[in-house]
């Protein structure tokens, strides 16, 4: 995820916000409400070491190619504030991990993107943008290499299904982090690729993101309402299944 002109998460700082993850999540395992790899790491350590490769990985290669392709159209910022790294610990965001734990998929640490650096200008923002979610489809698609020609059942089943689980959570990040909703990527891919006067207007609107993708994730639901599974799993699926050659299992 690209944060334009902006550091930390979308919620920004402040002593309110880690009290506030911590009664999120005490609320979602009192209801049930976590991600199933995590409910059930005890009865299932295999499922839960592979849901934390798959995210691990996922997470920190996708903030990495963010400040990298940054670092290539002339911004330096995320180099300079230690983001071009794949060190997992510079791209863990707090409330971006607490939709993994909730969801399963969610989101990094914003890298920040001074825009007025960039070579190709809003252009750039838009592929800066882009690096992540593709960088993610790329990732699925390797791992899919073995699973697709039949070697991922000579590794074992518990490779073969690490390596199912990364191509599963690297579409599901892909796909949810194209959403065209702040803070996610693809509201800067739409602005990079708006004329400028539609451009102001969309970044204008960037300030109801949080409280949108917040209302998608769970308000929503609770009126019975699912806009997730047609937008983002079903969508990451078939791409998954695509890469895999076959259905999932």
């Amino acid at each position: 995820m690209v944060a334009r002109g902006s550091r930390g998460g979308p919620f920004g700082g402040g002593n309110a916000l880690p009290w506030l993850v911590l009664l999120f999540l005490a609320y979602a395992f009192l209801v049930g409400g976590v991600a199933s790899p995590i409910r059930n790491a005890s009865s299932d350590p295999v499922g839960f070491a592979a849901f934390l490769i798959a995210i691990v990985l996922g997470v920190t290669v996708h903030e990495f190619m963010h400040a990298y392709t940054a670092h290539r159209f002339g911004d330096d910022t995320g180099r300079l504030l230690g983001r071009m790294t794949l060190d997992p610990r510079a791209h863990f965001d707090l409330w971006g991990s607490l939709l993994i734990v909730f969801l399963g998929f969610g989101y990094g640490k914003p890298v920040p993107v001074n825009e007025s650096r960039l070579s190709p200008g809003r252009l750039g923002m838009a592929l800066v943008s882009l690096a992540g979610p593709l960088t993610n489809f790329v990732l699925a698609a390797v791992a899919a290499i073995p699973l697709r020609f039949g070697a991922g059942a000579a590794l074992g089943t518990d490779y073969e299904r690490i390596l199912l689980t990364i191509v599963e959570i690297n579409c599901l990040l892909g796909v949810f982090n194209l959403l065209p909703v702040p803070p996610l990527d693809g509201s800067n891919v739409v602005y990079g690729l708006l004329p400028p006067r539609e451009a102001w207007t969309w970044r204008s609107y960037q300030q109801y993101g949080l409280v949108i993708l917040l209302a998608i994730l769970f308000f929503l639901p609770y009126l019975g309402v699912d806009v997730i599974t047609p937008l983002v799993v079903r969508p990451g699926q078939a791409i998954a299944s695509f890469f895999i050659g076959g259905g999932l299992p």
